[in-house]
């Protein structure tokens, strides 16, 4: 059974589980608030403003990974 078997994870939730990133790494490293990380990682219809859309982002590429806001938000 993977972990998809037992968690509602978004699209970026589920990245996130994939490439090992926590939410605890999450809130450390980008500096969101905790409960807008949970609702990123478990909300399926929570879509973050654009200024934590861009925040998120362009601190992911800046840590390597080749990602778009279009991968996980409408």
């Amino acid at each position: 059974m993977g972990v998809y078997d037992y968690k509602t994870r978004t699209k970026f939730g589920r990245w996130a589980d994939l490439n090992k990133i926590s939410q605890e790494w999450i809130i450390e490293n980008i500096g969101l608030n905790r409960k807008t990380v949970y609702r990123l990682f478990n909300d399926m219809d929570y879509e973050p403003i654009e200024v934590t859309q861009l925040k998120i982002i362009g601190r992911l590429r800046m840590l390597g990974y080749n990602v778009s806001i279009e991968d996980f938000w409408p």
